[in-house]
Parts: structure tokens; C-alpha cells; sequence
């Protein structure tokens, strides 16, 4: 269910920018989809109901793959897995594509089903989620996060050529970049030098 809902989200985003679909063919687009959690494909394997469509159907790296195969496009096609930023990573690998990789358009995402409580318990155990299901971003108080699942997509072109072209443009993206916080108090917490270093307006997580 993750990867066909992402597949009607990005349908939708193209048919809204004002594109039919059809007309991305042969185009260099990129797809750049974040997805970190497979809880559905857990299921199917503890039920023992594995085909052998399930490698296409079910395997994340797929996603991307199937989107750029069903609208024939050629630009990079990638599945992006940064845990808890693994869309806002895509976002910034679109920007990437456009600017140095001769994409005159990208669409970045991301898609989170909950639909197996493993993780959910799991996170709990390690002491990531609120007790009270609120974040708590930026106060004395916060105690962990909120999980929730959806799908989202953006369709990238340069400003330029978005004006050129008449679009409706929702935001212009000034800037991204990503890094990594190195050695921190553990593995999973946030390191405030690295985040400072590389965030200018803000950002905050629950953990």
C-alpha cells in the first residue's frame, strides 16, 4: 500500500503543477523518494504469503523505480533512507539534480505507513516516544515525538524556467545542504554543534 499510494500522490502532484503525465516521457526528470519504515512487507513475510511479485511490489527501492518506469522519464531515480529526514534528504538530492545534474525537473517525497505496531513498541522501549503524544520542539518539557504516516511529493524546477514556463509556484527554495552530527551522547541523539553548523533558520526533533 506505501508504494501505490506514493504512485497516485506523484500522479496527482503532476496533474495539479498543470502537466498531464504523458507528457514527462523521455524527459529527464529525477525521483527522489524517502522512505524509511516497510512495515507491510513485515507483515507479509511473518504471514509466510512471500510471491514473487512481492520484490517489485513490496521492496522500497522499487518505488522510485516503478514512478520513473511508468512515466518514462530518465533522470536519476532513487529511494532515500536517512531515517526521520529521509525526505527532506530527497528534497535537497532533488535540488542537486537540477542544479548539477541537467534535471530540468524533479519530484521529491515521501511516504510512512503505519501499519504494524513493531516499531512503534520498539521506539518506545528505547525512550523516543512521548508519552503524552505531543512534541515538544524547542521546550524544557520535551520528552520525545509524535510518530504519524502520510505521502507527500513536490515537483522541483528551477525558478527561471518555472517562470518561463507560466507555472504556479508555491516556494522558492533559497538553499540545502545535509551533514552528519559525528559522535554525539549516543548513536540516535541529535548532535547541537553538527545541527547548528549547518541549519541557518531552524530545526528542531523530538528525540
Amino acid at each position: 500500500p506505501q508504494q501505490r499510494m506514493f504512485i497516485q500522490c506523484v500522479w496527482s502532484l503532476i496533474e495539479t503543477a498543470g502537466y498531464a503525465p504523458k507528457s514527462l516521457a523521455g524527459r529527464k526528470v529525477g525521483m527522489f523518494i524517502g522512505i524509511n519504515l516497510q512495515d507491510y512487507a513485515h507483515i507479509v513475510d511473518r504471514a509466510g504469503a512471500i510471491e514473487a511479485a512481492h520484490l517489485t511490489s513490496l521492496g522500497h527501492m522499487f518505488c522510485p523505480n516503478r514512478l520513473s518506469f511508468i512515466l518514462d522519464i530518465h533522470g536519476p531515480s532513487q529511494v532515500i533512507d536517512t531515517a526521520c529526514s529521509s525526505s527532506l534528504v530527497a528534497l535537497h538530492r532533488a535540488v542537486l539534480s537540477i542544479q548539477h545534474e541537467g534535471c530540468k525537473m524533479a519530484i521529491a517525497g515521501g511516504a510512512n505507513l503505519m501499519i504494524s505496531p513493531d516499531m512503534h513498541i520498539m521506539y518506545s522501549k528505547l525512550g523516543m516516544i512521548c508519552e503524552d503524544g505531543r512534541c515538544k520542539t524547542f521546550s524544557r518539557a520535551a520528552n520525545g515525538y509524535a510518530r504519524g504516516d502520510g505521502v507527500g511529493a513536490v515537483l522541483l524546477k528551477s525558478l527561471s524556467r518555472a517562470e518561463r514556463d507560466g507555472d504556479t509556484i508555491l516556494a522558492v527554495i533559497r538553499g540545502s545542504a545535509e551533514n552528519h552530527g559525528g559522535m554525539s551522547t549516543s548513536l540516535t541523539a541529535p548532535n547541537p554543534r553538527a545541527q547548528a553548523s549547518l541549519i541557518v533558520e531552524a530545526h528542531g526533533t523530538g528525540t
